[in-house]
């Protein structure tokens, strides 16, 4: 695949200084490129100020920070088709280079001449239904149905393919991608799955019976979620993609569909054979690693 990079976004995480100041030090390099190229902050509270036409112009946006950075990115620019670079600013990183490069303009000239890889990532959609509305997200990671702190246990039914699979009592529900099998899924029991298998992962939080384990289904099914009457007198039931983008849903009365998302997220890494997937794997998160 030939891209062409002629527009870039420097997008930074206005939370982590770092990031900013590796902002500036790839636009010097990049202008001495003759490319054009503008930053854009990402934070928390700040608006995302693009329009759709400003996007459609973009070829290629590197992101500063850590991977919470990437995914807001992930679900900004995948649905324009539009490549990702990460560079490392934050904590572990794990979808991100693997480091800052020391020579930042050969690591840069290699990536806009072509010599990189290129990784299409799978993401998700959630559709929730409630009344006559409906509301969409989109996630890299994963989709979580998930109560409160001060709620009591959910009992979530869940639906494949309209056929009935399982009734969980537990605290929610974590819907994954390969590439979220290894965030909040890893951390709740579930599978690590490479990021080139064609699955989705269903991994119950905290389940009141022995017999809820993680599932891994085909990423061709339709999954749908409601929730028990059970939990009616329940307060903020919520549906979050990526941990960043968030719904409120009542019990009984609303119900999510999941499925494969139409985008997904290109993502280009430089050619270190030290961004296998296994490798990062066993140096980011210690696997098979004895004491």
């Amino acid at each position: 695949m030939k891209l062409e990079f002629r527009k870039i976004c420097l997008a930074y995480n206005v939370h982590r200084p770092a990031s900013l100041e590796l902002a500036k030090r790839f636009e010097a390099i990049i202008k001495e490129l003759n490319i054009q190229n503008f930053k854009l902050p990402f934070g928390l509270i700040e608006p995302f100020s693009l329009e759709q036409a400003e996007i459609k112009t973009i070829d290629l946006v590197i992101v500063f920070g850590g991977d919470g950075t990437l995914l807001t990115a992930a679900r900004r620019f995948s649905p324009f088709a539009i490549p990702i670079l990460g560079i490392n600013a934050g904590h572990l990183g794990f979808l991100t280079e693997v480091n800052t490069p020391a020579d930042i303009k050969t690591f840069l000239t290699d990536i806009l001449a072509g010599k990189c890889l290129t990784e299409y990532r799978t993401m998700i959609e959630a559709e929730i239904y409630s009344g006559d509305s409906v509301q969409s997200l989109i996630a890299l990671n994963d989709i979580v149905i998930s109560r409160s702190s001060r709620s009591h246990l959910l009992k979530l039914n869940l639906e494949v393919d309209q056929s009935e699979v399982a009734e969980y009592m537990a605290d929610g529900l974590i819907i994954c991608t390969p590439t979220g099998s290894t965030a909040y899924s890893l951390a709740a029991g579930g599978a690590v799955l490479d990021p080139n298998i064609a699955g989705i992962g269903l991994i119950p939080i905290c389940a009141h019976t022995l017999t809820s384990r993680p599932l891994i289904i085909s990423d061709k099914s339709t999954l749908k979620v409601s929730i028990n009457s059970r939990n009616k007198r329940q307060s903020l039931i919520t549906v979050q993609a990526d941990g960043q983008e968030i719904c409120l849903i009542e019990p009984e009365q609303d119900h999510v569909l999941v499925r494969k998302s139409e985008f997904q997220t290109l993502l280009i890494k430089s050619l270190n054979p030290d961004n296998n997937f296994y490798k990062v794997l066993s140096r980011k998160l210690f696997w098979g690693r004895s004491r």
